[in-house]
């Protein structure tokens, strides 16, 4: 019997311990904007960032701002930042994926560390996409945007193994509470 009891409680535990995980998620990804004064030629350093304090720290449902000369939505940059997004992407179903960054300037996509996709350098708005073999559930995914000067915008699309082309949607991003 007190065996019988321990396995209820162990299996209790995992079965919580998996419910509080998945709570642990709100929808949308963290994004982060920097300032950066000076010219952004490329994505900066860990080091360059690593003490700067964000000139704006939010939750956005979507990567998802077409090429503008105005004001980033919802910030006062318009040139010389750069721009992190992280998160939590939940896949469906096994199978192949295409990711897909446009952007002006430079933009790059990991998941669960790994690149992805690299699109960087000083451009207009330009395409780049990277195929990657995902399992069904949560996977780690970063973005990363920098904008030197003039026109910018960024969007992150998938085509979903199946599926067509799309913007990312935002019932699949979340980030960690």
């Amino acid at each position: 019997m007190r065996y019988l009891l321990v396995v209820v409680m162990l299996f209790c535990g995992v079965t919580l311990g998996k419910a509080f995980a998945a709570d642990e998620l709100e929808p949308g990804l963290k994004a982060e904007y920097f300032d950066m004064g000076d010219a952004v030629e490329d994505f900066p350093a860990d080091a360059a960032i690593k003490d700067k304090k964000p000139t704006v720290t939010r939750v956005e449902k979507q990567v998802n701002v077409e090429g503008t000369t105005d004001k980033w939505p919802g910030t006062e940059l318009t040139s010389h930042f750069y721009a992190r997004w992280t998160g939590v992407i939940k896949i469906a179903k096994d199978g192949k994926y295409k990711f897909i960054t446009s952007s002006d300037d430079g933009s790059r996509l990991f998941i669960d560390g790994k690149q992805v996709v690299d699109n960087g350098g000083l451009h207009a708005m330009e395409e780049k996409d990277g195929d990657v073999e995902l399992k069904t559930g949560n996977h780690d995914i970063k973005i990363e945007f920098f904008e030197n000067d003039g026109d910018h915008g960024c969007v992150v699309s998938w085509e979903p193994a199946g599926g067509a082309k799309q913007v990312i949607p935002a019932d699949v991003l979340f980030h960690k509470k």
